[in-house]
């Protein structure tokens, strides 16, 4: 029997950490302060965010060996004026922002590896105005790195829930009408949406947009709750809504059971008072099986948080403990704004108690493992069958590109023989480092 056989054999009837493997110890990789990640790629090597240290704002692109990069055409130097978030691609080729545009306003904009910055306005849409020297802004990013989504602005000073693509330029997805409303992020191939609409009486409910429907997520009247992350597919949404019984804005996940999505409360940290506290979720695995967010005692009085299946919403730094991740001596977790979507890596905020300064941590829970399709912890035989599919399918933008375009592991856009080099040595290897 070869030693390989041999091998896959054992892995079937033990665990790895019975039979003598062990994933390599988690690391923490704190970014400069002030330069603040607000995304993860899918396996979480790379990452983009705002520099703040310098009053810019400019969004930049960071990796493990180049660092942080920036990317230009920031906006509050030169107008006075800044909006949303940047947001990366699984493969870490695009990054969308809020940018400068070429008659000097605030507009989205998706950067591409290659080709640098797109503007997606002007012109605006059909509907759409020039507010306060802006087009609109960029809140989220589709997976695949090709449908940006936020919000434009109308003649009537609102806000108009919109996504972007090269093919169908500014959309809105739809909201009632004389209502402001925002796409915060989107899904792997731009389908589906979430966010948030305002009420009549100016308050913010979650929302979700599939295909062209609106979902309303929840009504009840917390003053702001917003959808704010979802997975791959769009099945799963996390944010916050209203715990009326408790007077809380409360950490929420809604899941879709084919016909519409159901509401999960998971609460708050204990402590968090009521009608000043809140807890919300703003990130989320494919899989479901872990979401990180912030929760709020006071007002500047936060705690990063942390929700799996197993667990329930446990602080950050419980969460981190019972994982291993060792942060610096002096250091709270304010905040755990990401986790990736192959639940590798969470992205936080933590401060340095002596100096109060803030800082961006990335905080890897296991090496990245390219070949790992399936996110198992070994590159197997059900790998090379989700390698195969993807091969046939090979342009990673096509829509019928299953699995994510994992397979694609040296990101350049196309699953091809390179590729199948790169897979067939992570599979002789077998178990993920």
């Amino acid at each position: 029997m070869s030693s390989r056989i041999a091998l896959r054999r054992i892995s079937l009837v033990c665990a790895i950490s019975v039979c003598g493997f062990a994933f390599a110890a988690p690391t923490v990789t704190l970014l400069p302060s002030g330069e603040f990640v607000s995304s993860l790629s899918y396996d979480g090597t790379s990452a983009c965010g705002n520099i703040v240290w310098d009053g810019s704002y400019e969004t930049f692109r960071w990796t493990p060996s180049g660092g942080n990069v920036r990317l230009g055409l920031d906006t509050v130097i030169p107008i006075g004026r800044g909006s949303g978030t940047p947001d990366i691609s699984y493969n870490g080729n695009q990054v969308s922002a809020s940018i400068l545009s070429s008659d000097f306003q605030l507009t989205q904009g998706l950067w591409d590896i290659n080709g640098g910055w797109t503007e997606t306005m002007p012109p605006p849409p059909a509907d759409g105005a020039l507010v306060d020297d802006g087009y609109g802004s960029a809140w989220g990013l589709s997976g695949n790195g090709l449908t940006v989504t936020g919000f434009y602005w109308n003649a009537g000073y609102r806000a108009i829930a919109s996504s972007w693509t090269a093919a169908g330029g500014v959309v809105a997805l739809g909201q009632t009408a004389g209502r402001s409303a925002r796409a915060n992020s989107v899904n792997y191939n731009g389908t589906i949406a979430c966010g948030w609409e305002e009420t009549e009486t100016g308050s913010w409910m979650p929302r979700a947009w599939r295909d062209g429907v609106k979902y309303e997520l929840d009504n009840r009247d917390g003053g702001v709750n917003t959808a704010e992350g979802l997975n791959g597919d769009g099945s799963i949404i996390v944010g916050s809504s209203q715990d009326e019984d408790q007077a809380l804005n409360v950490a929420t996940i809604w899941r879709w059971n084919g016909s519409d999505y159901v509401t999960d409360q998971v609460g708050a940290l204990p402590d968090t008072p009521a009608f000043f506290g809140q807890a919300i979720l703003l990130s989320v695995t494919n899989d479901g099986t872990i979401a990180v967010g912030v929760n709020q005692y006071s007002w500047g009085n936060t705690e990063g948080m942390v929700w799996t299946q197993g667990t329930g919403l446990i602080s950050a730094s419980a969460y981190f403990a019972m994982v291993g991740v060792v942060l610096p001596d002096g250091y709270s977790i304010a905040d755990c704004y990401n986790v990736s979507a192959d639940g590798s890596t969470i992205n936080a905020t933590i401060i340095d108690n002596e100096t109060f300064n803030y800082y961006s941590a990335i905080i890897r829970l296991r090496q990245p493992c390219p070949g790992d399709l399936n996110n198992d912890g070994q590159v197997d035989d059900s790998d090379f069958v989700s390698f195969a599919a993807q091969y046939d399918a090979l342009d990673c933008a096509d829509p019928a590109m299953p699995g994510y375009c994992r397979a694609d592991i040296n990101n350049d856009g196309v699953v091809e023989d390179a590729d199948f080099v790169l897979f067939a040595q992570a599979y002789d290897q077998l178990v993920c480092p």
